[in-house]
Parts: C-alpha cells; structure tokens; sequence
C-alpha cells in the first residue's frame, strides 16, 4: 500500500512537472493579459466574445511559448476566431516585403474616358507621410477644376480598386461633390456616434480637423448628379467614401458589392513593440444606417457595363431633373 502511495505521489509530481512545463512563461501570461484587456475594452463587438473562453484558448495556443515571440502565432489565431476580417497583427519583427513601396504592388486604376457633358473623378487609396497626403488632396481637386464645366450634366466618381489606407484626404478630395454635409459616423462598441463631414476644404471628425487643403475647390453648380462607381477591391477607406455618398439626392451606385471592412481601425502598440490594429467601430452614413459589411451597388453590372451604365443614368436623371 505504502509502495502504491509513492507511486501516485509520484505520477502527480510528473503530471504537475509536465504541465507546469507546458505553460507559457510568465512574461507571456503578462503579454497575452495585455492583448486581452486590450481587445476586450476596444473591440467593436466585444459584447459577443466570452472573455474567458477567449483568454483560456490564447493561452492553451500558447503553451510551451518561453518568448513573445513565439506566442505571435497564438495571437494571431485568437484575433482570426474574432471573426473580424479587418484587424491584423503585426509582431515586433522585420515584415518581409515591407521595403516594396505600395505603389509597386498595387497600381491605382487607370482614369475611365468620358464624353463632354459628363464629369470624372477617381479617387484611389492613399497611404503616406502628410506630404503625400497634402499632394494627394491637391492633385484631385485641380483634376475636379479641370474637367468641371457648366455644361456637365453630372459626374461619375470611381471608387473601383480603391483599397483604403487614410479616408481623411479621400473626403476631402471627393468633399467638392459630396458638399458641406455631415456625411457619416462611426459607432463604437458602446453605441457612441462620431460625426465626421466636410466643410470647404476640411474633413473634420467630431469637429476636429483630420485634413485639409487651401485653396478648395467649389464646383460651378452645387449638388450635382453622382453615379458612384464601386468594386470587390473598393474596401476600409474606399467603403467610407461609399458611405458618404449613401442617401445623398440625386445620387445612384452602380458595379459590384465592396470588400467587406466598411469599419474603423484603432492603432494600439504592445510592450514588446508588435502592433495591434483593432476594429474599434463601424460606419454608418447620414441617415445613421449602420455598415461593417460589404455596401452592395443599386445596380450590379458587370465591369464592361459599369460606366456605360452610368453615363445613360446620369443624362436621364438630369433631363428628369430639368
């Protein structure tokens, strides 16, 4: 009996070893206790997730994890079971390929011909150092005095492989045909509204300037006729301008359904110096309809009868119109 005592004992000092050995190491419990109570108080649908369960399987993830490092991928697979699709992680390490400019990889779309009496604008992603963003917010507002004549019936604005980066110079830049509104907001996780709109010149969150430029533009004839052109590759920044165009008169969206992250993200950084970006809220448009979902067109077309399409709409509500 004694013989079976000491065996038991020993087989539970074994176990316990084993799994005390199995457990991540305290400075990643403390790291991963950091990402929780991060997600978990900024999370735009944090009141769907069971905070322990989520914690309890990060750590299971993690197990044998003795660096953070090695607990990324257990990171990165408890933000994946989120079911959020637009925020990512980015760990304290060289991202390969990171040295490639953007521009590289993703060229904007090439600009859509169109007749005279029809006005044309894209608007394509923008990522950058405020110079960028400044040249950026110059450049399509000298495209928009170019092509802008008093004989335009209406104007078409692209939005087709736009795949986001900073919505700030993108309203701005579009903000002479969106006009000064209030053209959207983001709701929080809790219920909290936050107005963003343009207004000569400047796109303002809550009143506070998130961009500008000086001289603006204004259009020789205010509240125009828009046909809003959109595509599966129209995504994050991209789908907010989409947004801001929803329930606006006199205005129609004609393509493809968007990506899916009409959202906003929040940049939060770890102790270790790895990067989280967080779904903190979702856009909603003027009317208070709430997105974060893909924004489906009034009329699917395919791409050779998007524009086409558009022009025929356009010169049909204005004659309507008039």
């Amino acid at each position: 009996m004694k013989r079976l005592r000491y065996f038991c004992l020993l087989f539970f000092i074994v176990a316990s070893c084993r799994a005390e050995a199995r457990r991540p190491s305290p400075v990643v419990r403390n790291y991963l206790a950091e990402v929780v109570r991060i997600v978990q108080a900024n999370f735009v649908n944090r009141a769907a997730i069971n905070w322990v369960t989520f914690h309890q399987n990060l750590l299971a993830k993690a197990s044998g994890a003795n660096t953070i490092a090695q607990a990324y991928p257990a990171v990165e697979y408890a933000l994946a079971a989120l079911g959020d699709q637009h925020t990512q992680f980015y760990g304290a390490r060289p991202v390969k390929g990171a040295e490639i400019p953007p521009a590289k990889l993703f060229p904007p779309y090439p600009d859509e011909p169109v007749p005279g009496d029809i006005g044309y604008i894209r608007i394509p992603w923008v990522v950058g150092r405020q110079q960028q963003l400044d040249a950026y917010m110059t450049n399509i507002q000298a495209h928009l005095k170019e092509r802008d004549t008093p004989e335009l019936k209406g104007w078409i604005v692209d939005l087709r492989g736009n795949m986001g980066g900073n919505m700030w110079p993108m309203l701005v830049g579009a903000g002479p045909i969106l006009g000064d509104d209030t053209l959207g907001y983001l709701v929080d996780a809790n219920q909290t509204k936050t107005a963003w709109r343009y207004e000569k010149g400047k796109a303002l969150l809550d009143g506070d300037i998130q961009a500008a430029t000086a001289p603006y533009y204004t259009l020789k004839s205010a509240n125009p006729i828009v046909a809003v052109l959109t595509d599966t590759l129209t995504a994050s920044s991209g789908e907010a301008v989409a947004v801001a165009f929803k329930a606006r008169k006199h205005t129609r969206s004609f393509g493809a359904g968007t990506c899916g992250v009409s959202t906003s993200r929040s940049r939060f950084e770890l102790s270790d110096g790895s990067v989280l970006l967080l779904t903190t809220a979702v856009f909603a448009d003027r009317r208070l309809v709430r997105y974060g979902h893909s924004l489906a067109p009034d009329e699917p077309l395919r791409p050779a009868e998007v524009v086409p399409r558009a022009i025929r709409w356009i010169r049909a509500e204005y004659q309507a119109k008039n």
